[in-house]
């Protein structure tokens, strides 16, 4: 644990550098703690002397390394500790045994509870993977796709009564895709919504239908996953009569 401890404190910067050179670009990023304990991002340009400054960071939930384990197709679990860019859509891990960071591809990572799996596609003919949360993993499995994006802030619509410590050039701002899968079938984008689940689960019976009807201006995550156990136990129950 101290060994990770040393590693993390020294390596943040160099995760930014990798993540920038991915994108295409020359400048470097550190990730820094600012005076009110916020993560703020400074891309440093060595051309230039200004270094922009972005509230947040590329990575899940703003906390860069989490304590977990990587798994791959023959359930050999590897503890590391877990970088996700959402940004660019790459892990970065750690090893207990290692004092550098690399880029990883398991088929599935763990950490505080928390499951990601791996889904491959193509862009262009290239294989690339990206990663899905499990929320529920019944026979109806509903996942959860992450994703940041950097939104710029023009300087001059800061008033003179921002500090300056507050005047960012711009933002991380984190979003969520919600996924449905039945069996045999692709993960489907849903809008969580009383019409999307009704197109999505057209068999869905009176029962939970209502269920969905009372939820329909709150439907968080806990309702979703509660009306997918419903759903999966109306069905099984069909079956087995």
């Amino acid at each position: 644990m101290e060994r990770f401890a040393y590693l993390f404190s020294i390596v943040v910067c160099i995760v930014c550098q990798n993540m920038s050179f991915a994108q295409g670009q020359r400048p470097y990023r550190v990730i820094t703690q600012d005076e009110k304990g916020r993560l703020i991002t400074v891309e440093n340009f060595r051309s230039t002397w200004y270094s922009p400054t972005y509230l947040g960071t590329p990575y899940l939930n703003d906390q860069i390394w989490h304590y977990g384990y990587l798994v791959y197709r023959n359930q050999y679990k590897v503890p590391a500790a877990i970088a996700y860019n959402l940004v660019v859509d790459q892990i970065y891990c750690g090893l207990s045994d290692s004092v550098g960071i690399v880029q990883a591809l398991p088929d599935e990572f763990l950490f505080e509870g928390r499951r990601f799996i791996s889904d491959p596609y193509k862009v262009l003919g290239i294989q690339r993977v990206t990663y899905y949360e499990v929320l529920y993993d019944g026979a109806t499995k509903l996942f959860c796709r992450w994703s940041k994006q950097l939104r710029p802030i023009d300087r001059k619509l800061y008033t003179r009564r921002t500090p300056p410590e507050d005047r960012f050039d711009g933002k991380y701002i984190l979003s969520k895709d919600f996924y449905l899968q039945k069996a045999g079938d692709r993960p489907r984008f849903i809008i969580p919504t009383e019409y999307s689940l009704s197109r999505v689960l057209p068999d869905m019976g009176r029962e939970l239908a209502d269920f969905i009807a009372a939820h329909s201006q709150n439907l968080a995550d806990d309702v979703l996953v509660e009306a997918l156990v419903r759903y999966d136990k109306r069905h099984s129950s069909e079956q087995s009569q």
